[in-house]
């Protein structure tokens, strides 16, 4: 006969309800990654071509996922015929994007996605294209979309305001394209393009090619690729968009890396709250468990037993909450695509593979969180399990404070990295070593507790608090795993919002600290400031400088360019014209800036440390476009996290001529040289003059998708965490019933034991509030003194404060509301008599 234990409502929904959460995390990760891995980015202006030929966008890396290229690598144009001779290819046509943009009929112009590429010519698109009008022929020609051309208030025939690579003309609108065609971009003639793009002579962004009626592409692109040679990609079918949008591929590599970074976490917290909850749900029939021994089950079934139960709530849960975390990744799409980890038009990966593994996931953590906690009192003997059923241990032993103090040792050696070195890596360290500290906390918390609660105890003058702080020392493990707990959602929580805010409190006080620029001038509607508008301001009379500056990426490779080095990852690249001293204090630790002209680079010292790159030494690059580069490192600088990790000569990068996306400007007198430049933009429509910006300044949502993944991932699983300390404070406290009776056998009254459990989860609440600070503002702190100098963490202090009252609240709800629930329920807990 196979004995079945009835289930308790609360246990059932402690388990349930942390299966749950868990699945749609779970889950929600694992659409992500699915997404990333698998989704195709849909093409938005070729979507007429059957193949696309371009340069490999991205460098292979050993052991590593390949670091992709944000900018179309380039093509050989003289390609083009030799790939419309190929058998099965109608027609191939070079294409080409450059800066261009449109007036929004009232003195500026419209903005767009990406001005910087916006400029396209017409020959690239093939087959039926609805346009009303004619395709662009000569140089003062030019096609929009229907609902951009509305905006500027033209019509086919008449004069329209146009920004070629920054330079406004007057243009002649031939043609305008359907809706359908609203982010195709605006077309030109195919000899103005040439003219207009930066590209290198004889080089194409892309080669476009349409296959003939009743051929397979795939095989045409097959016989494409013998022709093209192995250092191009042909595309087809599903890769199209990835061919012609790079940047947007690159972002979904990015997902990739995010999900990936997350995964560890989330996967380590799902274990912990679920396993919680499965052992207290254990610790709760530890007497039934030890009855079943006495009667005859053996330790197997014991554990089978147990196994089962918790298996069948988390399977239902499971399913449940996969569910819900697909339909959670489908709510969150447009507001992924407005951060940038997915491309536009792009659309998730709808799979099974990421409900299966999750439900295989949390079924799998259910059974060896129940299996573990069932272990010890499945195996020992009847009698030996009835007895220990009716006291809970009270302490964690020797063994476990010392390596709790080992740990914590450990946590602060990696908080004092910042003192050391100013390294990205030297914060994730200290930030990582929060959650090692955790660990510290949870195994020292009940020697800690049991100590001071013996010097606590003899200070109480009431009956309550006494009752209060001796039941907490006696039952020293059980108060330490909740102090525990709710020290690592304080904990945890502080350092992941801290940590954000403190790197970019750094970045911003670099960037502010060395800008010593007086004014700023960009003109972003219009993709850049021209190279002969950089002339004008160098004109000025109170400009003594006019330094260029233009944001690129890049990534270090090994010395013969072949592939990224293991550790590398792409860097923003801040390649700016001669001068750059006088606009930009970097904080120069070797070398001279001087110096930087030509092949040349500048870099932090923190990626020249410790001594592997020196003044004089070449840095192999991959830059945004593929090219390849060996400059000469000519300095060292302290501010890294203001300018990145380096800084080019303009000479270095492609498009040197411009346009640039900002020109600093110096002066003798900020007065004269804001004066000057207002004047110079009111001549020219879409310059904009203005105080050079900082991070500090920006538009927070202008700040990397990364900060805001982290931060919204931090509230998330602040709130799981507290989700497992309800469920365990829950089911604690009704484990206590016994232990009530008893105390109110003895003379207790339900009012004292009111206050007794109130006390004892203000004490709670108290410990793990100091415990969470010092695990987070610690590292913080030192991270603070090591970067800025200031020894308090840069942060919002409210977040601490409404961390610590949120958790706190939690632990008294999830405390007195089930001590209500058992002390209104006369008899067992009222002495009789």
């Amino acid at each position: 006969m196979r004995v079945r234990p009835p289930h308790r409502l609360s246990e059932v929904l402690a388990v349930a309800t942390a299966v749950l959460v868990g699945a749609v995390l779970a889950s929600l990760c694992l659409v992500l990654l699915d997404t990333g891995l698998r989704s195709p980015v849909p093409p938005q202006r070729l979507v007429t071509a059957d193949l696309i030929i371009g340069g490999e966008q991205s460098v292979p890396r050993a052991e590593d996922l390949d670091v992709a290229l944000p900018e179309h690598v380039g093509v050989p144009a003289d390609l083009i015929n030799e790939v419309a001779g190929v058998p099965g290819v109608a027609a191939a046509a070079g294409d080409l994007s450059f800066p261009a943009a449109v007036s929004d009929g009232a003195g500026g112009f419209q903005p767009g996605a990406d001005p910087r590429r916006a400029g396209h010519g017409w020959g690239s698109l093939f087959g039926e294209v609805a346009l009303v009008g004619r395709p662009p022929a000569g140089a003062h020609d030019v096609v929009l979309d229907e609902a951009t051309a509305a905006t500027a208030g033209v019509s086919v025939g008449d004069q329209v305001e146009v920004a070629l690579a920054g330079e406004p003309q007057t243009m002649r609108l031939t043609g305008v394209l359907d809706p359908t065609w609203s982010h195709a971009g605006i077309f030109f003639s195919d000899d103005l393009a040439r003219t207009v793009a930066s590209l290198a002579p004889g080089t194409v962004d892309l080669i476009t090619a349409t296959t003939e009626p009743g051929t397979d592409p795939a095989a045409v692109a097959e016989r494409v690729q013998q022709v093209v040679g192995e250092d191009l990609v042909v595309s087809s079918g599903s890769d199209l968009g990835a061919a012609e949008r790079p940047a947007a591929a690159a972002t979904t590599g990015m997902l990739v890396l995010l999900v990936l970074s997350a995964a560890g976490v989330v996967v380590i917290l799902v274990g912990f709250i679920t396993g919680g909850a499965v052992s207290v749900m254990v610790a709760n029939r530890a007497r039934e468990l030890a009855l079943l021994r006495a009667i005859g089950a053996t330790p197997a079934q014991v554990r089978s037993l147990m196994a089962r139960q918790a298996s069948t709530v988390a399977l239902v849960a499971a399913v449940g909450g996969a569910a819900l975390g697909h339909l959670l990744a489908w709510w969150a799409q447009d507001s992924l695509v407005g951060l940038g980890l997915l491309a536009t038009g792009q659309q998730l990966s709808w799979s099974p593979w990421p409900a299966l593994v999750t439900v295989l996931l949390l079924v799998g953590i259910v059974q060896v969180a129940a299996g573990t906690a069932s272990w010890r009192v499945s195996r020992l003997s009847a009698t030996t399990a009835v007895v220990e059923t009716e006291a809970e241990p009270r302490s964690g032993g020797q063994a476990r404070t010392r390596v709790g103090a080992v740990l914590l040792a450990l946590s602060l050696g990696t908080a004092l990295a910042p003192l050391i070195t100013r390294t990205e890596a030297a914060i994730i360290g200290a930030a990582s070593g929060a959650l090692l500290a955790s660990i510290g906390v949870a195994l020292i918390a009940p020697t800690v507790v049991r100590r001071l609660t013996r010097w606590l105890a003899p200070r109480q003058r009431t009956v309550s608090r006494w009752l209060a702080v001796r039941n907490s020392g006696s039952f020293a493990l059980r108060t330490g795993g909740a102090l525990a707990v709710l020290a690592l959602a304080v904990g945890l929580t502080v350092t992941q919002i801290f940590a954000t805010t403190t790197l970019s409190s750094v970045a911003a006080h670099e960037a502010r600290e060395g800008t010593i620029a007086t004014a700023q001038v960009t003109a972003d509607q219009t993709g850049g400031v021209p190279a002969s508008v950089v002339e004008e301001i160098e004109d000025l009379s109170s400009v003594s400088a006019a330094v260029t500056a233009r944001h690129t990426s890049g990534v270090r490779t090994s010395a013969d360019g072949t592939q990224a080095l293991v550790d590398a990852d792409a860097q923003e690249i801040l390649a700016v014209g001669p001068g750059v001293a006088e606009v930009l204090d970097l904080g120069v630790v070797d070398g001279d800036l001087a110096d930087l002209v030509g092949d040349t680079v500048a870099v932090d010292a923190s990626l020249a440390w410790p001594g592997t790159i020196e003044v004089g030494d070449t840095l192999p690059l991959a830059l945004a476009d593929g090219t390849r580069v060996q400059p000469t490192v000519v300095a060292t600088y302290r501010h890294g996290f203001g300018f990145g990790k380096v800084v080019a000569s303009g000479d270095l990068v492609s498009g040197g001529a411009g346009p640039y996306d900002s020109v600093l400007v110096q002066g003798p007198e900020a007065a004269a040289v804001d004066r000057d430049l207002t004047t110079l933009a009111a001549t020219h429509p879409g310059l904009e003059a203005s105080h050079p910006l900082t991070q500090e300044d920006s538009d927070p949502a202008a700040l990397d998708p990364a900060v805001w993944i982290n931060l919204g991932a931090s509230v998330v699983l602040f709130g799981y965490i507290l989700l497992g300390v309800a469920n365990r404070l829950v089911a604690t406290t009704l484990r206590r019933r016994r232990e009530w009776q008893l105390l109110g056998a003895l003379g207790a009254t339900p009012r004292q034991l009111w206050a007794m459990v109130a006390t004892e989860t203000g004490l709670i609440a108290l410990g793990a509030t100091a415990a969470g600070l010092m695990i987070a503002l610690v590292p913080m702190s030192l991270v603070a003194l090591g970067f800025l100098g200031t020894p308090w963490p840069q942060g919002p202090a409210w977040v601490v404060g409404a961390t610590v009252l949120v958790v706190t609240a939690a632990a008294y709800v999830a405390t007195l509301v089930p001590t209500r629930h058992l002390l209104r329920r006369r008899g067992p807990l009222v002495p009789a008599g």
